[in-house]
């Protein structure tokens, strides 16, 4: 089976070891007022987390409206930025301005066919996409390597967590690949 590029870089295949990493085992970042995602693959803890860059006004950011970067696990705990290549190929994002509201729409570099919708309200960012066919904030993305993957990783799937937009109901779906 070929892998789509986008696959590839996510699960950190130029710049990361293949150790892997059980699901039950990963550490949740800490929260964060900003805090509107995470993105964990299987073959390490190292984790990217996708903040709210708000300005003084408790308004999005119309220049960077997101601050990405990784926290690893790993190594030492540590945060870093991305690279470029992370964040051209992977991680990084584009937005444009959502019509009528005070947000943007944002999509992954890596994986634009599901656009997410960065909203503030009362100084309080959300991630709103669809999961499961139906709008929900965003919590936490799992991808789930292959054990044994080495030069091209068999990606098996991706997970997206999230809660009901409407409420406070879990939301899960499994994309396979």
């Amino acid at each position: 089976m070929r892998v789509p590029c986008f696959l590839i870089v996510l699960t950190g295949l130029l710049c990361h070891p293949f150790a892997r990493a059980d699901r039950d085992d990963f550490p949740v970042p800490p929260s964060s007022a900003s805090r509107l995602f995470y993105i964990q693959r299987s073959n390490n803890t190292n984790t990217v987390i996708y903040d709210a860059n708000m300005l003084a006004d408790k308004k999005l950011d119309p220049h960077k409206p997101v601050s990405v970067y990784w926290i690893r696990y790993a190594e030492k705990g540590q945060q870093e930025g991305l690279s470029f290549f992370q964040w051209k190929m992977a991680y990084g994002y584009k937005h444009r301005p959502l019509n009528g509201a005070d947000g943007f729409e944002f999509s992954l570099n890596a994986f634009d066919k599901r656009p997410i919708h960065i909203t503030s309200e009362h100084g309080h960012a959300t991630a709103i996409m669809q999961i499961s066919g139906r709008p929900a904030r965003l919590h936490k993305v799992f991808v789930q390597i292959a054990p044994g993957t080495r030069l091209i990783p068999d990606v098996q799937y991706i997970e997206l967590f999230g809660v009901d937009a409407d409420g406070n109901r879990p939301v899960y779906e499994r994309i396979m690949i």
